[in-house]
Parts: C-alpha cells; structure tokens; sequence
C-alpha cells in the first residue's frame, strides 16, 4: 500500500431511485464495491446518505463538486458524521465564549449526544440530522 496516500470519507445525499446507478458510478470510478457503500435514512424520505471511502494521494485536493449528487468530505466518531465546518459551528454553539475567544482545540464535545447524527452546514446554518443505518 502507497503510504502517501490517504483514505477520506465521503457522503453522498442521493435519490433514492438513483442509488443503483450512484453505486455502479462509483464502482466504475473508484473501484469501490457495493459492500463498501453504507446506506443512511434521514429526514428526506425520497434521498438516502450513502458513504464510502476513496484514497488520494497526500497533497490531492477533491473535488466533490465532480459527483453527481451533493457530496461533503466527512469524519466519524462512533455513529456520528460530520464535516469539519460544521464541528466548528457545533463548538461554536455549546462554548461559553464568544467567537474569536473560543479554544477550539479544548472544548469537550459530548460524543454520545450525537451517535446516529450527522452534522453539517447548509446554507450557514449547523444542521443536526438523525441518521438511521439501512441494512439490506
């Protein structure tokens, strides 16, 4: 295995009558296999969260603008997803200080509270969605 190179975590909101043809695009692109592809419920009954991970070399940006449906780089603790934009705004939201003053790396951050979460910004606004793992 190259050592340069990094695996990152994408999430992906499809349709879901275009799941199928998402996963045959990712097989083809990046090789990844379906059993690779993890399937979350959220509050839009029409779209699934698919995530799955790709390997870059170290200094390759991604474009995830290049998928078809809206994809965000996220990372995991435990059962919760989340971008790093939107871990910020979260600190931002439970810290005592105001913005500018806050310590990022040393405000504590309450795991549990945000298993089957995940966490993102959409239009400036932190987001919380309850996510549910979808076994086939």
């Amino acid at each position: 295995m190259d050592s340069s190179g990094k695996n990152i975590t994408l999430a992906s909101f499809v349709y879901q009558d275009k799941i199928e043809s998402f996963k045959n695009y990712l097989y083809k692109r990046f090789g990844i296999k379906e059993k690779n592809i993890f399937h979350y419920n959220f509050e839009e009954i029409n779209k699934k969260i698919l995530t799955f991970m790709v390997r870059v070399e170290q200094d390759q940006k991604v474009e995830t603008s290049s998928f078809f449906p809206p994809t965000v780089i996220v990372h995991k603790k435990g059962e919760c997803f989340y971008t790093i934009n939107a871990l910020n705004k979260l600190i931002e939201k439970i810290s005592e200080h105001e913005v500018g003053n806050i310590d990022y790396k040393n405000v504590i951050i309450k795991w549990d509270d945000y298993q089957n979460k995940m966490i993102i910004v959409k239009n400036d606004e932190l987001k919380i969605i309850d996510i549910k793992k979808h076994f086939s």
